[in-house]
C-alpha cells in the first residue's frame, strides 16, 4: 500500500503549519471582538444626548450583530480567541516578559471574569428568560440597583477591553510600513474614543439616577424587578447563571494554571536543554522552551518587536550549533526570513523550540539607553557659555537604499546599529552627542577642555567611528547587500555651549556656525571621494612636525570665501595623523 499521500508532509511542518493557522485565527477573532467593542463604545458615546439616542444609536450600531450570522460571528469569535488565549497561557513557559505583553495577558485574563456578568446575563436573560433587555435596564442596573459592585465592574470592564484591544491592534499594526505615519491619527483615536464613551455612560446613568430618585413611575416597566413578580425570579435566575458561569471559569484558569505547574515540574525534572550564547554564557530551560522564552528566562536582552508572534523578524539568531536537530521553518516563518534573504542558518527565536542543546547568536541587539548622572565638568546644568569646540558631523551614505526589500524594523535595526557606533566612538573619547536628525548624527567636543584637545578627541572620535563602521560591516556582512559608507566633517571655532539634562539622554545644543561648517564638509565627502574632510583649523591643532596633510580650497553653501581643508581617503592617514598605531 502506497503512502506517498500521507508521507509528503512531515510531522514537523504540520505543526508548524497548524502554530501559523492558530495564530492567524487568533488575530482575526481578536479583530472581529475589536471592531464590536469599538460599535458598542461608539454606540456609549450617544449616552452625552440621552439614554433614548443609545437606544436609537444602537439599531444601526449593534442591531447587526444581533442578527443570526451576527451572534454565530461574535460569539463563535469570543469562544475561540478566548480559548487560544488560554492555551497561549498554557504555552507560555513563564511569565518574565516585558511589561507591555504581561500587561496585555493579564487583561486578556481578566476580561471573562469581568464580562460574564454584562455580556452573558444579558444573552441569557434574553434567550432563555425572555426578559426585555434594553439600555434603559443596563443603565438602571449599574446606576441605582447595583452602583456597590456592578457600576465599578462595568467601568472597569470598559477600560480592560479597550487596553487589550488597543495592544492587540498595535502589535499587529506596528510592523506595517506605514503605520509610523498613522500614529497620531491612531493615538487621538484610541484616546478620544473611550473618553466619549465613559462620558456618554456616566451622563446616561446620572440621568437615569436623577429620574428614578425625581419619579420613579416614569421609569420604563422593564427595569424594575418587583419582589415575586415573573420578572423579579427571572431576574434572580440570570444571577444564579452568572454566579454558575464565573465560577466555571475561575476553576477553568486554575485548572490551566496546575497545568502549566505540573507541566514545568515535569520538564524540569526530567528533561532540560542548555542554550549557549555569545561569550560562552549558558542558560538551561526545560525542553519547549522557544530561544525567545529561554533568553527572557535567563535575563540576557534579546529583541522581540511583535512580542513572539512571528510577525517581524528582530528576534532572529543565527544558529551556530544543534540546528541540525531543529525542525524546518514552518510556511510563515519561511517566508519572512526569504524576505529578508537571511541564510540557511538563521531562525526566528520565538519560532523554534529546541529539544536538543543549541548554540546561537542574536543577531539584533535589544536597545539599552546608557543612564547618564549629572552635568560635565565645568558647565552647569543650565548653564551656558562661549568656548572653542570641535564639530563632528556624521551622515550615512546612500541609507535610502537599506529599505529596499527589508521590512521596516530591520532597516531600523541596522540604523539603529550604526547610530550606536557613531555614538559610542563620540563618548568614548569624551564627545557628546548634540543631535541626530535620521542618520545624520552631530556632536561636540572640547566643552570641558582647550581647543587643542579638543581637535585631537574630535579627530580620535572619526578614527573610532571609521574603524566602528568597518567592523559593523564585517558583523552584519550577511544582512548587507554592500557595506555601509559614511561621511565625516570636522571643524573647529568659537559657539556657545548649553546644556540640561532629561532623564537617561543629554541635551548639549551648541549655537554658531562651526556645527554648520562640519556638516557642509561633509558633504564635500562625496565630491572628494573621502570618508572625512577636516579643516585646516582642525588639522592644525592636532598636526605634529613637519608632515602635513594636502590642503584644497572648498566652496561651502553660504560662505564668501573658500575654506582650507584635507580630504581622509584611508584609515591609514588619519591614524598617521593623531598618532594611532594600525590595529594587528
Amino acid at each position: 500500500m502506497s503512502t506517498a499521500g500521507t508521507s509528503s508532509v512531515r510531522p514537523a511542518d504540520r505543526s508548524a503549519s497548524q502554530r501559523g493557522l492558530l495564530r492567524k485565527l487568533r488575530l482575526w477573532t481578536g479583530q472581529v471582538l475589536f471592531l464590536y467593542a469599538l460599535m458598542h463604545f461608539l454606540n456609549h458615546a450617544f449616552g452625552i444626548r440621552s439614554v433614548e439616542a443609545m437606544e436609537q444609536a444602537s439599531k444601526f450600531l449593534l442591531d447587526p450583530w444581533q442578527s443570526f450570522p451576527g451572534q454565530v460571528l461574535l460569539y463563535g469569535s469570543l469562544l475561540i480567541h478566548a480559548g487560544l488565549g488560554l492555551r497561549a497561557f498554557y504555552r507560555r513557559r513563564h511569565l518574565r516578559i516585558p511589561v507591555t505583553e504581561a500587561v496585555q495577558l493579564s487583561l486578556g485574563l481578566a476580561i471573562p471574569l469581568l464580562l460574564i456578568a454584562h455580556g452573558a446575563g444579558v444573552r441569557y436573560a434574553e434567550s432563555v428568560q425572555d426578559l426585555d433587555v434594553d439600555y434603559a435596564r443596563v443603565i438602571h442596573t449599574y446606576w441605582v440597583a447595583d452602583t456597590v459592585f456592578g457600576l465599578p465592574r462595568q467601568l472597569l470592564l470598559l477600560i480592560v477591553v479597550w487596553i487589550h484591544g488597543c495592544i492587540g491592534i498595535r502589535a499587529w499594526l506596528r510592523t506595517k510600513q506605514w503605520y509610523a505615519r498613522a500614529v497620531p491619527a491612531l493615538t487621538a483615536a484610541a484616546t478620544l474614543i473611550p473618553v466619549l464613551a465613559i462620558l456618554g455612560f456616566i451622563n446616561a446613568g446620572l440621568d437615569m439616577r436623577e429620574l428614578a430618585a425625581a419619579n420613579p413611575a416614569l421609569l420604563p416597566p422593564n427595569v424594575i424587578d418587583v419582589p415575586g413578580t415573573a420578572q423579579a425570579q427571572k431576574a434572580a435566575a440570570v444571577g444564579r447563571f452568572v454566579d454558575g458561569l464565573t465560577l466555571a471559569y475561575a476553576l477553568l484558569l486554575a485548572g490551566v494554571v496546575g497545568l502549566r505547574a505540573a507541566r514545568d515540574w515535569h520538564a524540569t525534572r526530567f528533561r532540560s536543554v542548555r542554550i549557549t550564547y555569545p561569550g560562552g554564557r549558558v542558560v538551561t530551560v526545560p525542553a519547549g522552551y522557544s530561544v525567545l522564552e529561554a533568553s527572557r528566562w535567563g535575563g540576557i536582552p534579546h529583541a522581540s518587536v511583535c512580542g513572539g508572534r512571528g510577525r517581524c523578524s528582530t528576534c532572529r539568531v543565527d544558529v551556530m550549533a544543534g540546528g541540525e536537530t531543529l525542525p524546518p521553518a514552518g510556511p510563515d516563518e519561511q517566508r519572512l526570513l526569504s524576505r529578508i534573504g537571511a541564510p540557511p542558518s538563521v531562525r526566528l527565536a520565538c519560532q523554534i523550540r529546541p529539544e536538543n542543546d543549541l548554540a546561537v547568536v542574536p543577531l539584533v541587539h535589544s536597545a539599552t539607553a546608557a543612564q547618564r548622572r549629572g552635568s560635565p565638568p565645568g558647565l552647569p546644568a543650565g548653564g551656558r557659555r562661549e568656548a572653542e569646540v570641535a564639530a563632528l558631523f556624521v551622515d550615512l551614505r546612500q541609507s535610502t537604499r537599506l529599505a529596499d526589500d527589508r521590512l521596516p524594523y530591520d532597516t531600523l535595526f541596522i540604523v539603529e546599529r550604526y547610530i550606536k557606533a557613531v555614538s559610542a566612538a563620540v563618548r568614548l573619547c569624551g564627545g557628546h552627542v548634540t543631535n541626530i536628525a535620521g542618520d545624520g548624527v552631530m556632536s561636540v567636543f572640547g566643552v570641558e577642555g582647550p581647543a587643542r584637545d579638543a581637535a585631537r578627541d574630535a579627530f580620535r572620535a572619526a578614527l573610532g567611528i571609521w574603524d566602528g563602521i568597518e567592523a559593523l560591516n564585517g558583523e552584519l556582512h550577511r544582512e548587507l547587500s554592500e557595506p555601509l559608507k559614511v561621511g565625516i566633517g570636522l571643524h573647529v571655532g568659537v559657539a556657545v555651549v548649553g546644556v540640561h539634562w532629561t532623564g537617561a539622554m543629554e541635551d548639549m545644543p551648541f549655537l554658531g556656525d562651526t556645527g554648520n561648517v562640519a556638516a557642509r564638509l561633509e558633504a564635500q565627502t562625496k565630491r572628494l571621494d573621502a570618508t572625512l574632510v577636516a579643516s585646516k583649523e582642525a588639522v592644525l591643532l592636532v598636526a605634529d612636525g613637519p608632515a602635513l596633510p594636502d590642503f584644497s580650497a572648498v566652496m561651502l553653501p553660504g560662505k564668501q570665501e573658500p575654506v582650507e581643508a584635507a580630504a581622509f581617503r584611508e584609515s591609514d592617514e588619519l591614524r598617521a595623523l593623531v598618532n594611532v598605531a594600525t590595529p594587528a
